[in-house]
């Protein structure tokens, strides 16, 4: 259940209303949002208390079951992107972002995670890299080799 947003209206010494609501936690530094305004008088205070209070309310909380794929699609939906540019982050979202992290929600999607990912994307650039030769050559399917010439072994990114 989202919270209900709360506010408050206080008399600056210069004879001024502040007016401060509380609108959620922002989720990447953990610290409070406050929306803020100063009027003249406690009559626009209290219209300002009550704009700020609807401005945080309007859904400005993330969507607690948004996975990544959706929000990637979102994303591209609006994005202003150039022909190119939007045909090349789209090709990276449908074979590696979708995949790789699609599933996932939003909110449970962390650093290490991410690290790994990126681990994986600077080794190979293929998630679905085995390290399994596709022929008897010593390259792998991705065009990965060993310094050796031997097949590289690969574990799973999320494992």
């Amino acid at each position: 259940m989202p919270r209900v947003a709360k506010g408050h209206i206080e008399q600056l010494p210069s004879g001024s209303f502040r007016v401060s609501v509380y609108a959620g936690i922002d989720p990447l530094t953990r610290r409070a949002i406050r929306l803020k305004s100063t009027v003249k008088t406690e009559q626009q205070a209290q219209i300002e208390l009550g704009r700020l209070l609807k401005e945080a309310s309007k859904g400005r909380t993330p969507e607690s079951g948004a996975t990544v794929a959706k929000l990637m699609d979102e994303y591209a939906a609006v994005a202003e992107w150039d022909v190119s540019t939007r045909q090349t982050n789209e090709g990276f979202i449908r074979r590696t972002i979708k995949p790789a992290l699609g599933p996932m929600k939003v909110r449970k999607v962390r650093g290490p995670i991410l690290d790994k990912l990126y681990t994986e994307l600077k080794r190979c650039g293929d998630l679905s890299c085995t390290g399994r030769p596709f022929t008897a050559s010593s390259t792998t399917a991705c065009g990965q080799k060993s310094a050796s010439g031997r097949r590289v072994l690969s574990t799973p990114w999320w494992g």
